[in-house]
Parts: C-alpha cells; sequence; structure tokens
C-alpha cells in the first residue's frame, strides 16, 4: 500500500516538472534574410534591431505569455498612385483637374526604404516605425508579427500625398501646360516638383520612412478633351483645304479648272446616288461662254 502510494507521488512529481519544463522551453524565431525585426515585450518594444539569423525570443510565463518577434521588410517597396478619369473605379477622388477644369490621367511611383539604422538617427526612426505599425500576425506563428510597409504609407501619408499632386495639378493651365512639365526633367519639372512635394509631406507628418524617387508615368487627357482636340485640328484642315482649293480656281481666268472640278463634283454626287439604290442623270448644256446644267430626278430601280 505504502509503495503504490510513493509510486503515484513519483509519477505526480515528474509529471508537474514536465510541465514546468515544457512551459520553461525556449523558442527561436528565423528572421529571413529580406527582413529585420524587433522584440515585443510585455512592456514594449526592446531597445535592439534583430538582423537575419535564428533568434531566442524566450520563454512564456505561466500564464502563457511571452515575448514577440515583429519583423518589418528591410528592402526597398513601391507603391503606384493612379489618378484616373475613366473606367472601373473612376470617381471625384481620381480626379487630377488642370485649371481649366479639365480632368487627365497620370500615376506616379514612388519608391521607399526605411532609414538607415546603422545610424543612432536612423534606429530612433525605425523605432518610431515599429510604433507606428500595425503589425498582424504571421499565419502558423502565434508568436510572430509583421508589419506591411505598404499599409505603413497608406496609413501615415497617401491622403496627403494624393491631396497634394492634386493641388499641383490644379496650378497648370492645361493639358498641354501639365504636359510640357511632364517632358521637362530639369528641377521645375512635374517629376521633380512632386518628388520634393512628397518628401516634404513625410516630415511634416513625421512619418520615418525614406522616399528614393518618384517617377510620373502614363500621363493623357480626358477622352473627350482628345475628341476636342482633333475636331479642332480637323476644322482647321478643311478651312485650309478650302482656302486652297478656292485660290486655285481663282487663279485660272479660263475658267476650265471650275469646270472641271464641277464635273467632278456631279460625278461624286451620282456615284453616292447610285450606291444608295437611285440612277441620278445630270445633263449639261455648255456653251463657249455660259453653261447650263439640268438635273433629273433620280429614278428609283
Amino acid at each position: 500500500m505504502n509503495i503504490s502510494r510513493d509510486i503515484t507521488r513519483a509519477l505526480g512529481a515528474l509529471g508537474i516538472l514536465w510541465i514546468l519544463t515544457a512551459a520553461g522551453c525556449p523558442q527561436y524565431e528565423n528572421i529571413s534574410p529580406a527582413e529585420i525585426g524587433m522584440m515585443l515585450t510585455p512592456t514594449g518594444y526592446e531597445d535592439k534591431i534583430y538582423t537575419p539569423g535564428q533568434i531566442n525570443i524566450g520563454e512564456k510565463d505561466s500564464n502563457g505569455q511571452g515575448n514577440q518577434l515583429v519583423l518589418i521588410q528591410r528592402s526597398g517597396w513601391a507603391i503606384k498612385e493612379q489618378f484616373i478619369v475613366e473606367g472601373e473605379g473612376a470617381d471625384a477622388d481620381h480626379r487630377c483637374l488642370t485649371a481649366d477644369g479639365a480632368p487627365m490621367s497620370l500615376d506616379i511611383r514612388l519608391l521607399f526604404a526605411l532609414p538607415d539604422y546603422s545610424t543612432p538617427a536612423g534606429q530612433k526612426d525605425l523605432a518610431r516605425i515599429f510604433l507606428l505599425g500595425n503589425p498582424q500576425q504571421v499565419q502558423g506563428k502565434d508568436r510572430v508579427l509583421r508589419i506591411s510597409t505598404q499599409s505603413l504609407y497608406e496609413e501615415q501619408a497617401q491622403q496627403q500625398v494624393r491631396g497634394r499632386v492634386r493641388q499641383m495639378c490644379s496650378k497648370y493651365k492645361s493639358f498641354s501646360d501639365a504636359f510640357a512639365s511632364y517632358s521637362d526633367e530639369s528641377a521645375l519639372g512635374m517629376t521633380k516638383t512632386i518628388e520634393r512635394a512628397v518628401g516634404q509631406i513625410l516630415v511634416e507628418q513625421k512619418v520615418p520612412i525614406r522616399l528614393v524617387s518618384a517617377f510620373v508615368s502614363n500621363m493623357k487627357p480626358d477622352p473627350t478633351i482628345i475628341a476636342a482636340i482633333a475636331a479642332q485640328q480637323a476644322a482647321e484642315k478643311r478651312v485650309e483645304a478650302i482656302r486652297t482649293l478656292t485660290d486655285f480656281l481663282d487663279n485660272d481666268p479660263t475658267g476650265n479648272r471650275a469646270m472641271v472640278y464641277k464635273f467632278q463634283g456631279w460625278q461624286e454626287i451620282v456615284n453616292q446616288a447610285n450606291a444608295n439604290g437611285h440612277n441620278t442623270i445630270f445633263m449639261t448644256d455648255i456653251g463657249q461662254n455660259s453653261q447650263r446644267v439640268v438635273p433629273l430626278l433620280p429614278v428609283g430601280r
């Protein structure tokens, strides 16, 4: 009886020891070469940056609480801001208007990077990024979180950037002026101006990410503007053609040019009528100094 009781006690002690040992096991996690991390403790972030490799994030306490590893992409990332005037998703927020009220399309490609965390100032900025970010749990990892660099930009600076771009567009008198600035590669051109504006917004909003570059592309006017420009050019060409033809006929004192032109015009009328299912005949009696044309009514086939 005493032997059974001793065995039971021994087994109970081993069970408790196993539970304590399991609860006190350290947990190792990997940081990939594309990421860096910081340790989030129950009292806040550690003042240390973890580079790629395997690290011990510590043990859980008796309540199942413990440190968490928070990761972020360390390489640069690209953002494309689109301003569109037609197609799916087009609305007032997507329009970029010039001063004359005409909408235009353009894409702005932004390349961002983390601060230089090899310096004390960069390390301070990086710590602020972890505080600003909204980390999400990594699938299959109960103690590993990740901050999306894209969401960091979207939450902290996107609306200000889009608003500033629309303000800049409104300062151009027309699409022609905007396109001239778009083609200008100097410091006064559209691309460099937008690059400076985005960098200024990051400073104003105290967003500690670096703007590597900005590039404007895919710029075009609203389709209605294109149609209006084409119509105007076509009208100008027609006026020019009429002027050329009038001068050509007026410079012929014999009148032969005018007569030939009239014959050509009548022939076109006849051809068009025949194509529409009618027979059209023109009879003319041309004298030396005068000419008389008698058109007959179309005869249905």
